[in-house]
């Protein structure tokens, strides 16, 4: 039974995502500086004036404001209304994508799987922006991911509660110990527990399976970016990439399309 349009679920969708989007802007600005997410509340990072409420609204705030803050008119960074942009319309796509139908129905199931896509998306940008730049995962994702995955578990129809903590406890535990294993090898850090609670929370989403399949999608990934990469930086330590973005961009394409890659891996590779 159609509950309202999916046109109608999109743009609620694209509101929470931009919504969300303004939280991941002072995740990425705070947390790499130890400020807490709460204390103080949004103020203008010049005067230290705060932000009253309604010039705080995703994207419309700064298009009110004309790209300068109220308070000393100094310019505020385009970066912010387009983190919260982005975030809107991954927000949309993940109703969209685990809904093609024309309308939005009752099915437990459904909504479930939206909104685990609805983390999977989203989680993009805080990742990319923090590990990329300071070689650290907010806790926000990736025990936050944890916690969401435990908690759309309880919906009937997806991964169960016990996948779930299967899911968290053997992929978090199983990159650990490979982790560990690589470093006493190497004698040097070989991977970040960073990378590993991120892991345990695509576990606890998508099951221990899915979470396996998110590691060897994104390390290949790795592998693909990483080595040509280094080739054009050798030497001056830019050649760096963190393994968080590839893990956080194969998340959510193993969550859509895990079962069609690995049918057409044991045909055309394994050849069943």
């Amino acid at each position: 039974m159609e509950i309202f349009p999916l046109w109608y679920g999109l743009i609620v969708f694209f509101v929470i995502g931009a919504c969300v989007g303004s939280f991941y802007n002072v995740v990425v600005y705070r947390m790499p500086r130890g400020i807490s997410l709460v204390n103080p509340p949004s103020h203008c990072p010049l005067c230290k004036k705060r932000i009253p409420l309604y010039l705080n609204l995703p994207i419309v705030g700064w298009l009110m404001l004309r790209g300068k803050s109220a308070c000393c008119k100094q310019p505020i960074s385009p970066i912010y209304p387009i983190g919260e942009a982005l975030c809107g319309l991954l927000g949309a796509l993940a109703l969209f994508s685990t809904n093609y139908s024309v309308g939005i129905t009752g099915n437990v199931e459904d909504w479930a799987s939206a909104l685990a896509m609805f983390w999977l998306l989203l989680g993009i940008y805080p990742v990319c922006a923090v590990d990329f730049k300071y070689k650290l995962i907010p806790d926000t994702i990736s025990v936050g991911g944890i916690a969401a995955g435990l908690l759309i578990s309880l919906i009937p129809g997806g991964v169960t509660p016990l996948e779930s903590l299967i899911g968290a406890v053997g992929a978090g535990g199983g990159l650990f110990l490979l982790g560990w294993g690589a470093s006493k090898v190497l004698k040097k850090e070989a991977m970040g527990f960073g990378d590993v609670k991120l892991l345990a929370g695509y576990g606890a989403l998508m099951g221990f399976t899915g979470a396996v399949e998110v590691l060897v999608v994104a390390a290949v990934l790795g592998i693909v970016v990483m080595v040509p990469w280094a080739k054009f930086h050798k030497g001056d330590g830019s050649g760096q990439i963190p393994f968080g973005p590839f893990l956080a961009v194969a998340a959510p394409a193993i969550y859509l399309w895990g079962k069609t890659l690995l049918d057409l891996y044991l045909k055309f590779v394994i050849g069943e």
